[in-house]
This record gives C-alpha cells, structure tokens and sequence, in this order.
C-alpha cells in the first residue's frame, strides 16, 4: 500500500519532466499528502510582488517562459529574488529541478510558522558547491550556520534535480546524487513556507513539489 502510493505520488510529479535528471527518491521517509506540484509550464509575464502560478514573486522579478519560471535579483532591493509557497506541516519532501545559468547562486529555504515566519533553513547550490544551513530571525534579526558542506562541481547551463527531505531533526539534501545533511533542533520546528531563491540573474526553475512526510519505520 505505501510503496503504490509512493509511486503514484512521484509519477505524478514526474510527469513533467522533459530535461535533466529526475530528482531522487526519498530515502529518509515516505511521502504523506502532496501539498502543492507546479510544472511552471505555462507563460507569465514579468511581475514583482504578486502571484505567479499560485506562488508569491516576493523580492525580485519573476516570470514563465518556455517551460521554467525565472527569477532574477534586482539591485534596489538589497536582496536576493524570493518566490514563496505558504503552507503548515512538520516533516516534508521538496523535489525540483533547476538551472544556474549566470546566477551567484540558488537556494531553496524554509521558514517556520511563527510570524512572520522567521528563517529555519536552506540548501544553498552553487556551480561548485552544495551546502546545509540552519537559521532563525527575520530581515535584520537572521541568523544562519552552515552545518555540512559539499564541493563538487555542476554545469550551470545544465538542468539538475534536488530532493529536500527534512524529517525531525534531520536534513538531508540530494543534487543529482550528491548528498549533503545535518542534523540540529532547529529543523523539528513546523513549517510554514518554502522559499525558491536565486541571487543573481539567470536561474530557473521547474517541476516543484512538496509533500507532507512520514519517517520510515
């Protein structure tokens, strides 16, 4: 029963993939109730500050096109682009695929559900890097500590596959088969949006999912 529905879930995630590798199964847990899929498919225009297929375009300019929801940094807000999903749960899988292009750097955050939901943590990818943080604050209040670190290098105008899965205490990231994790207190607290960041111009993402998830065993 668990092991159809895990590849229900995943087949349907997966339906729409068309370049790149498919983001890895989870291997700390398996996937309860799907909280949001979007293929980012299906063109929209350039918009900062508003909704853009259901997501919240944040900080930034963001847009669809050809298949891949773009994110570019603009330098009057001081800050890298943010593109939001809101939701609660406590343990979760995030799959998607994504491309660099010029940007400094990707990331894919989490915050919690204190108001205004304060920062928990991130996977930050670079073109030679993979790496795990913890956080807390907001804005000028944030604080942030890289726990685990991974060097490796990835073509930046290549598709690539992530998979976040963020079960109790511990966090474990994969990047086309490259594994970084962690483990801290921090990532037991409940969850309250994910965050698609890019700081820079030319990244793009695709195919996002998020799940609720059940520790194995």
């Amino acid at each position: 029963m668990k092991i159809t529905f895990f590849i229900a879930c995943f087949a349907a995630a997966f339906s729409f993939t068309a370049l790149g590798q498919d983001p890895a199964p989870p291997t700390l847990c398996t996937p309860g109730a799907l909280i949001i899929s979007t293929a980012f498919d299906e063109d929209a225009p350039k918009t900062r500050k508003a909704s853009i297929a259901g997501w919240s375009a944040g900080i930034g300019v963001w847009w669809i096109e050809k298949g891949a929801l773009h994110g570019d940094e603009v330098a009057e807000d001081h800050h890298p682009s943010s593109c939001t999903w809101r939701f609660e749960a406590t343990d979760l899988i995030l799959t998607a695929q994504f491309r660099l292009g010029t940007a400094e750097h990707i990331a894919f955050g989490c915050r919690d559900t204190v108001p205004p939901n304060l920062h928990l943590g991130r996977t930050f990818v670079t073109k030679d890097a993979i790496w795990v943080t913890r956080m807390s604050g907001i804005s000028k209040t944030t604080k942030s500590e890289k726990l685990a670190e991974l060097k490796t290098k990835l073509d930046p105008e290549a598709w690539h596959s992530i998979t976040i899965e963020i079960i109790g205490d511990h966090y474990r990231a994969t990047v086309d088969g490259h594994v970084v994790e962690a483990r801290h207190e921090r990532y037991k607290d409940a969850k309250g949006l994910v965050a698609l960041i890019s700081k820079g111009q030319g990244a793009q993402f695709k195919n996002v999912s998020i799940w609720h998830a059940k520790p194995k065993g």
